[in-house]
């Protein structure tokens, strides 16, 4: 397994690269450690030993009774060397723009929904930037309230996610320190700023939805003509360095024995274990993940907690199936609850995602592999969904848009305890039916109608999940969980 990246270490990088990409300018304070505490699930005595570390770089001066302020470096890189760090994650760059024009539209539409966006923290910063120009600001007021607005929105993943390209997307360099692309992008009397808050105050979410995405895959085109040029006058900064995109909603929480339990939940829940099935024995879970004794029976135990296994002394792990009355008690239980809520999270964010990456996945399935799929749904038992995922993502050639997608489903593994177990016998062949349905417009080479129906099946899952948790478990935080519309 991967090493774990503790709280600590997660907040202190990523913090550091807002301040060292200029997200946060010299002179400018920091969130609050409220803030900070708000948006990384972290406490305050991890966001303080943070600030510690970065004023001990000399990145933030530290003031009683103030936010810490970032301070003019001493080492910046010169005009120079920042192109040729550019041109050096040149693909990289390109590929997260892409996937922020394919996943982002439908994500912010979503969130907006209902939203009083003139009451954002950000608002009346970002209309400053829409009357005066950059001068104002730049393009981080803006930004500012796109991440206000996806805050609001409810699902804490969308915020997590928009942070994250923030990251990855070097805007800071385009718009402060790259004459070619204001020339070309910023272009016109028209203010950027002002376009994205009038698509946003919008009341149809799909012209919402075409807005936004004409939008993006402008500000796309204009990032590769960019590179392009930039490639062209600087030719001796060809060689290419893989920027491995990274984001991890689990971070912080992703202990070895909880990737396990994850890892068990997913294959009992899909049949691999099924039912009067014993697990492998604790030395061989131990070797197969790489980890010790006392790893695998932490996660043995909150897997028998949960109710799907039983350990029987001298004969090893036996798979059961859940009864009613434990999954009412691990419903009541804060932490399962705090992850449940997370389920419906993730469910929410697939149905948004997974309508353009099967989309852009669709044109290259082979025959070969269309045969081979139809083999695996004449399976028994099985879940198609789950093939039908996997297919799709051996298929999503942007790096960024993969690993979403693997993160995405990686939070899903743990909902097969509500998506199975007592309704398996209704939910699952209901689902496996959408699943075909959607494969045979694959077959007819439909992708549109493919995508809608994959999306269809999440948005499926998310609608039963839902009425379960509120009915039978009275789960009320699950109330609120909005499933999205087709735009």
């Amino acid at each position: 397994m991967k090493p774990q990246e503790t709280k600590f270490e997660f907040v202190y990088k990523e913090i550091k690269q807002c301040i060292l990409d200029g997200q946060i300018l010299p002179g400018n304070s920091l969130p609050s450690s409220r803030a900070f505490c708000d948006q990384f699930h972290v406490s305050r005595y991890t966001i303080n030993r943070v600030f510690d570390a970065l004023r001990e770089e000399g990145l933030i001066e530290i003031q009683p009774r103030l936010a810490p302020r970032v301070v003019t470096r001493q080492d910046a890189p010169n005009s120079s060397d920042t192109v040729t760090e550019i041109l050096k994650q040149k693909d990289s760059i390109l590929q997260v723009y892409q996937t922020f024009a394919l996943i982002m539209p439908s994500i912010q539409v979503f969130a907006s929904q209902g939203c009083d966006i003139e009451i954002m923290p950000h608002y009346k910063q970002a209309m400053k930037v829409s009357r005066l120009g950059l001068s104002a600001g730049g393009w981080r007021p803006s930004s500012n309230l796109g991440y206000d607005i996806l805050r609001i929105g409810g699902n804490s993943l969308f915020s997590e996610l928009y942070s994250t390209f923030g990251l990855y997307n070097k805007l800071t360099f385009f718009t402060e320190k790259c004459p070619y692309f204001s020339q070309h992008f910023l272009k016109g009397s028209v203010s950027v700023t002002g376009v994205i808050i009038d698509i946003l105050k919008g009341t149809d979410p799909s012209v919402k939805y075409d807005q936004l995405t004409e939008m993006y895959q402008r500000l796309t085109d204009s990032i590769e003509s960019t590179l392009d040029y930039l490639s062209d006058v600087s030719p001796e900064c060809s060689a290419q360095t893989n920027l491995s995109f990274s984001w991890n909603p689990m971070r912080g929480q992703d202990y070895y024995h909880s990737k396990i339990v994850d890892e068990l939940n997913r294959k009992i829940g899909l049949g691999e274990y099924a039912v009067g099935m014993y697990l492998p024995y604790e030395k061989q879970l131990a070797s197969q993940y790489g980890v010790s004794l006392s790893t695998v029976r932490k996660a043995l135990s909150e897997l028998e907690q949960r109710g799907f296994v039983k350990t029987l002394n001298g004969k090893g792990t036996i798979v059961i199936a859940p009864d009613d009355t434990r999954s009412h008690q691990l419903a009541l239980n804060s932490g399962y609850a705090e992850k449940a809520l997370r389920y419906l999270h993730a469910l929410q964010l697939m149905v948004l995602i997974i309508y353009p990456a099967s989309l852009a996945a669709a044109p290259r399935f082979t025959k070969e592999e269309l045969d081979q799929l139809e083999d695996k749904f004449a399976s028994r038992g099985s879940v198609y969904i789950a093939d039908m995922f996997e297919a799709i993502l051996k298929h999503t050639t942007l790096e960024p848009l993969s690993v979403i997608l693997s993160e995405t489903c990686r939070l899903l593994d743990w909902g097969h305890h509500f998506a199975c177990y007592p309704s398996r016998k209704h939910s699952i062949p209901c689902l496996n039916k959408q699943t075909i349905k959607a494969f045979q417009q694959l077959r007819e080479g439909n992708a549109g109608s493919f995508a809608d129906g994959v999306a269809d099946c999440y948005r499926y899952i998310l609608f039963r999940v839902k009425k379960y948790m509120v009915e039978k478990y009275k789960f009320n935080n699950a109330a609120h969980i909005r499933i999205p519309e087709k735009y």
